[in-house]
């Protein structure tokens, strides 16, 4: 199946319908004839930048707001407050855990800002973790902060 016709039917099927996990995907495409993987699918939710927003009857996919990827701060909180971010740290780690379905995005999100201070970013379904630098200064006391300050 043509990538860019898949991504269509996947925008089509979020804006069009309430889809709640990665298998809904996979049911809705295969309803349309189109039979793919639950490992595709996840990735296509990673490359169209899906999040999942909480609602009063669950949680759901959606495209992002505009689909020029916005890097600034107030983008970044957005995205943050809207997928429940919170985050633990120890050490030179920072855990951030999201709703289902929002750890890569956060995770690609972060890595996009190319913060100096983080060695690299891991995402899973439901959460982002932080490897931070090892220097003489405290990269966890720094990105610690500016996490803080994009969630208040």
């Amino acid at each position: 199946m043509d990538k860019q016709l898949r991504h269509d039917l996947i925008k089509a099927a979020v804006q069009e319908n309430k889809i709640a996990s990665q298998s809904d995907l996979v049911t809705y495409l295969a309803k349309k004839g189109y039979p793919i993987t639950q490992a595709t699918v996840s990735r296509d939710i990673s490359e169209l930048h899906l999040i999942k927003v909480a609602q009063a009857d669950g949680s759901f996919y959606q495209l992002p707001q505009v689909e020029q990827i916005d890097r600034s701060d107030a983008a970044l909180a957005e995205l943050l407050k809207n997928v429940n971010a919170q985050f633990y740290r120890q050490d030179n780690l920072i855990s951030i855990e999201t709703a289902p379905g929002s750890g890569i995005v956060v995770a690609n999100a972060i890595k996009q800002r190319h913060w100096s201070e983080i060695f690299t970013v891991l995402g899973t379904d439901d959460s982002a973790l932080l490897v931070l630098k090892k220097d003489d200064v405290n990269n966890s006391d720094i990105v610690s902060e500016r996490l803080a300050a994009l969630l208040n």
